[in-house]
């Protein structure tokens, strides 16, 4: 794709540039939805260069695969949800063009807001917050409330477990489907579980719950209580975050259990394995 050709609507098969921009006509929102992330990487540089735009001048808010959920094409007329949202703030939905999506079951988006409209945004968000400072709730208590709710899980805390009756889970669904729903007349709540709650930050639930990763003590505290023996928190120290979760302490104690049995190892002795084979070294 050439410099001159992004700018240009037209018909695509790699990757299309939606855009925001305010009645002056300054770019305030952009995403590029691509079938690859290096696809997605050139196409968004392309556009920078394309419109004489400095990438200092942005914050990235969201990034990853999305499943295409059997749509043909992505269109501003698809991404309506978007172009509402976009509405709201004052900025008009734009794109280069048509992506079509024969035979692609999924794409790479790239999402990112001016720096003026991410100010804009977060104030205007600080500016509704109470000056008191809130009593802590629990996830189940914020859960039991019934209402629609965007859940950052990177806790990996099993929701299933604490949902209301009759409230429906989807778990890092497409979000042109979570805005149908969210759109449509229920009598159920409805709560979306994902690592990166950036991809539906222009959807409008009334509650988003955030669970962040353990911190390593939590993490060993919670793997000692699985195995029965200490586990000291030296050895996640160097833990990346995302694997610093109930679930992969649950993976990691069964890897530990397996390693015992079936190679005859000691606790800990296995456990040192264990930790290298969850982190992928040799």
């Amino acid at each position: 794709m050439g410099m001159d050709d992004i700018l240009i609507p037209k018909e695509r098969r790699d990757a299309v540039v939606l855009i925001g921009v305010d009645r002056s006509g300054s770019v305030e929102f952009i995403k590029v939805y691509a079938v690859s992330e290096e696809t997605a990487k050139e196409t968004l540089e392309e556009f920078f260069s394309a419109k004489g735009l400095f990438p200092s001048d942005y914050r990235l808010v969201s990034r990853g695969a999305e499943e295409t959920g059997g749509k043909a094409a992505i269109t501003t007329r698809s991404e309506s949800s978007l172009g509402a949202s976009l509405s709201r703030l004052g900025l008009r939905l734009l794109s280069n063009g048509v992506l079509y999506l024969e035979g692609v079951d999924r794409v790479y988006q790239f999402t990112l807001v001016s720096e003026d409209l991410y100010r804009r945004i977060t104030s205007e968000k600080a500016e509704t917050s109470p000056e008191f400072e809130p009593p802590a709730i629990l996830p189940e208590d914020v859960l039991s409330l019934g209402l629609d709710t965007l859940v950052e899980n990177l806790r990996g805390t099993e929701l299933d477990e604490l949902l209301p009756e009759g409230a429906l889970l989807l778990r890092e669904p497409p979000v042109d489907r979570v805005a149908e729903i969210l759109a449509e007349a229920r009598d159920y709540p409805v709560v979306v579980e994902t690592k990166d709650a950036g991809k539906y930050w222009f959807l409008d639930f009334p509650v988003v719950l955030r669970l962040p990763p353990l911190s390593p003590d939590d993490f060993a505290a919670e793997l000692s209580a699985m195995l029965g023996f200490e586990v000291g928190a030296g050895y996640f120290l160097d833990y990346p975050p995302e694997k610093l979760n109930l679930r992969n302490a649950k993976a990691l104690a069964r890897l530990v259990r397996v390693l015992v049995e079936k190679r005859g190892l000691g606790e800990r002795e296995a456990l040192a394995l264990a930790v290298r084979l969850n982190l992928g070294e040799p």
